[in-house]
């Protein structure tokens, strides 16, 4: 992965997932791309030392990830040190590689704050309220419907074990029912939903956690539980990266489009509270489970 030129110079790729590999000898330039993601401590303790002997450059290329990130903070030493630094802004509109169309697209099924960000290259904050997209006036809604086929998101915590339940509306979902069972287990929540729904078809979506997990007395684990209970089950290997549940959610909360495809019920009082009161903690970009 690298270059020797004729002149002696070299032009070399490099990976930065382990900075100190990064050590050597001096550098004439370097070309950090999709920065955001790189640990800062590859430019601040490994590369800008290593441009000092040759007084070489550099050139930061990337995404913004949000002001809370060291990106945010490269980019505002243009207006703090003009002289030694220089910033330019692109909108993937600008760069006239991806059609007019495709942005719509985009537009569509992506929340406001990650379309701007990702499309409009903007710093948005992620800080505070992690579903932001959730708002009363618009999400909350009282609907006539069948629940011949319902869906179930469950999570396994003790206290309590809960389970937010929905059914397909149009390109969404209408969250109609919740059930939050304090000192109980699988079984017992088992028990309550062929109570609540014994006429119906129901797909439960449960925490990848349950293929280990067992909350209930014996060897079977909370996934066998579910399907012996005659449920359809549909379980990953493993968790989704938070962020992208977090984005996923917003953008069915509200999309940039203003489109809002998770309807809730009013009676559903804690569902609604996680949506309004979940933040993230101080100073990173991970939930607050406090």
């Amino acid at each position: 992965l690298s270059i020797l030129l004729k002149n002696g110079s070299t032009i070399a790729l490099k990976g930065a997932d382990n900075p100190d590999s990064l050590r050597g000898i001096g550098l004439d330039y370097l070309i950090m791309d999709e920065f955001a993601d790189i640990d800062p401590i590859a430019w601040y303790e490994v590369l800008r030392p290593t441009l000092s002997d040759r007084e070489g450059d550099a050139m930061f290329i990337g995404t913004p990830k949000g002001i809370a990130n060291w990106s945010y903070d490269i980019y505002q030493d243009a207006l703090e040190n003009p002289d030694e630094w220089a910033r330019f802004q692109y909108t993937t509109i600008d760069g006239g590689n991806v059609s007019s169309r495709e942005i719509e697209s985009a537009r569509r099924g992506l929340d406001i704050r990650q379309f701007r960000q990702e499309y409009l290259a903007t710093f948005e904050t992620y800080s505070g309220r992690i579903y932001y997209g959730f708002d009363r006036e618009q999400n909350l809604k009282e609907l006539d419907i069948k629940v011949n086929q319902i869906y179930i998101g469950m999570d396994f915590n003790v206290d309590p074990m809960s389970a937010v339940i929905a059914v397909p509306i149009n390109n969404g979902l209408y969250i109609f029912d919740e059930i939050n069972i304090f000192s109980s287990n699988t079984d017992e929540m088992v028990d309550e939903i062929k109570l609540r729904y014994p006429q119906s078809r129901i797909t439960v979506f449960p925490d990848p956690a349950a293929r280990q997990r067992k909350t209930s007395a014996g060897s079977r684990t909370d996934l066998t539980i579910l399907q012996n209970a005659g449920f359809t089950v549909k379980c990953p290997n493993h968790h989704t990266p938070v962020r992208d549940r977090i984005n996923a959610v917003n953008a069915r909360l509200c999309s940039a489009t203003n489109e809002r495809n998770i309807l809730i019920n009013p009676r559903c009082k804690k569902t609604i509270e996680s949506l309004e009161r979940q933040v993230y903690k101080e100073g990173t970009n991970l939930p607050d489970k406090g």
